[in-house]
């Protein structure tokens, strides 16, 4: 059986896929969750094969559940508007489903899918990989002043990213996403998180959890909203970012210089 969660602010929403997939007899829904917050504390507890995820909810959007999707999980979006596709796909989405969901659409996407976890004990689909192409095997360690040249997500030719513009970069599935000091703002990148962490000097650069890594020289501020929620801003107009409850903690204590 292929595990699956439904990620809707909408309760109609929700029952009208489990109908649309009762017809697909090898899925089980395992979870249905209304919100981004209820959809972390499902997938932190029973990860699923799948998860049906909208896209535009109250609150966190189903873009910023992303993070906090495992990678053996894979996402399919579902949504009333096809104006999110392109992040979507660049965000290493299975498939992007829109409402009124097609029942023979819907059916491809859960041949995917069964291809997709089928294939999880066994050699890896072409396109899992997609954003691994301009990784090299081995990496070397850069400097503050060096540049590095990187495929932007869902293109083709190569941007060159100066070493020292980088204030924080976020995980992605396979992407990252990546704040530039201003005017740059934050760019999409055809990189995992684990090469940035590779090649990155290590006196400049701290991973801060496992989906974020920040330029510690480059931190402004840092200000509690809640018990889950920190606010970071940074020199130079960056974009702030928001970490969750450890990923703060760990940025304070090398702020603080407690290791």
């Amino acid at each position: 059986m292929i595990s699956a969660l439904l990620v809707d602010d909408e309760p109609r929403a929700n029952e009208m896929m489990r109908k649309l997939l009762a017809a697909h007899a090898e899925i089980e829904i395992v979870g249905v969750a209304e919100n981004v917050a209820e959809a972390r504390r499902f997938l932190e507890a029973t990860p699923p094969d799948v998860v049906f995820l909208d896209i535009d909810m109250p609150g966190d959007s189903g873009l910023d559940l992303l993070v906090s999707v495992p990678d053996a999980t894979q996402v399919v979006f579902v949504t009333a508007s096809d104006k999110h596709a392109v992040r979507a796909f660049a965000a290493a989405a299975l498939d992007y489903l829109v409402k009124p969901v097609d029942p023979e659409r819907l059916a491809d996407t859960v041949a995917r899918v069964r291809r997709h976890v089928a294939g999880k004990s066994g050699t890896d689909s072409p396109d899992t990989h997609e954003a691994d192409a301009d990784e090299p095997d081995a990496a070397e360690v850069l400097g503050l002043d060096a540049a590095v040249s990187v495929t932007l997500a869902g293109k083709t030719t190569l941007s060159v990213v100066n070493v020292s513009d980088i204030c924080w970069i976020e995980s992605l599935r396979n992407y990252t996403r990546v704040a530039l000091k201003s005017p740059q703002g934050v760019l999409l990148y055809g990189r995992r998180l684990s090469h940035w962490d590779a090649i990155l000097p290590t006196d400049d650069f701290a991973r801060v959890g496992r989906s974020h890594i920040v330029q510690v020289a480059t931190v402004n501020q840092i200000e509690w909203k809640s018990r889950n929620e920190t606010v970071v801003t940074f020199d130079e107009g960056a974009a702030p970012l928001t970490l969750g409850r450890v990923a703060a903690k760990r940025l304070r204590e090398i702020l603080t210089g407690h290791e």
